[in-house]
């Protein structure tokens, strides 16, 4: 998909959308628009490997997100994407079966979704149903792949090993990669979570959804098969500010020289 192995992405955070409490009537949907554009290039010109975009604005989350959601989301990914050629995915806090739709439309590489078993988190329940969403999936005739949250700013509702949440993903909701988060954007994941992660994934690819940067690059690239992140990058390291080109461009640099070092 992304023609390296380790693939690095950065993410896209849209300010908050028509709807939200936090959205900025006055700037509206081109101050949004031109603040994507321009995280955007500057995550490609560091040498990002990919792209992936997010309504991280839009707290707090819903379930079930509005129509506008879903309208504006994807008429600002085919904006980004059409000016910018790389690989990308999404995700649409907290309604899996938006990013699937969304994804139809805009060609995305993949969605990041919680996709199988039962989490509780600072949006409620997240109970994803597999079953309807590879349904929704084929339905649309999907082509996307399905990175799918395993952990990560949740608690699984009952007791289970996070090896065996990761077995049950791969083996009963068909993800093709599996996705690990820390307890908020921009933590880290633990390492031994990563090492469960792996026990269960029957081989599928293990991503580290949050949390990388400078300090842990070295320690925690070699656990995974790919990085998604956005926080360390961003201005004052601000999950809600944009991207530092600066941070950026030190960020990539060192950890593509810790992946061209691997054996």
């Amino acid at each position: 998909m992304f023609g390296v192995n380790k693939p690095i992405l950065g993410m896209v955070h849209f300010l908050p959308l028509p709807g939200s409490p936090l959205y900025d009537r006055e700037g509206g949907m081109k101050k949004i628009r031109e603040t994507a554009l321009r995280d955007a290039e500057v995550l490609l010109e560091a040498g990002f490997d990919g792209l992936v975009f997010s309504n991280e604005g839009d707290r707090p989350y819903l379930s079930n997100v509005d129509k506008v959601t879903v309208a504006a989301m994807s008429s600002l990914i085919s904006e980004v994407t059409s000016r910018f050629k790389a690989p990308f995915g999404l995700s649409v806090l907290a309604d899996a079966e938006a990013a699937i739709s969304i994804g139809k439309v805009v060609d995305a590489n993949f969605v990041r979704i919680f996709l199988s078993w039962v989490f509780v988190g600072d949006w409620g329940i997240v109970d994803p149903n597999a079953a309807r969403l590879q349904r929704l999936k084929a339905g649309i005739d999907g082509q996307m792949k399905i990175f799918a949250n395993i952990s990560g700013h949740t608690e699984p509702l009952a007791p289970r090993s996070l090896a065996d949440i990761a077995r049950g993903a791969v083996k009963f909701g068909l993800a093709d990669a599996l996705c690990l988060a820390g307890t908020t954007a921009g933590s880290e994941v633990a390492e031994e979570d990563l090492l469960d992660a792996r026990r269960g994934s029957d081989g599928v690819p293990i991503i580290a959804g949050t949390g990388v940067n400078e300090q842990n690059v070295a320690r925690l690239l070699p656990l995974v098969d790919g990085v998604i992140m956005g926080t360390s990058v961003k201005v004052d390291g601000d999950t809600f500010k944009p991207v530092d080109p600066e941070r950026a461009a030190s960020f990539i640099k060192l950890a593509k020289k810790v992946r061209n070092d691997l054996p």
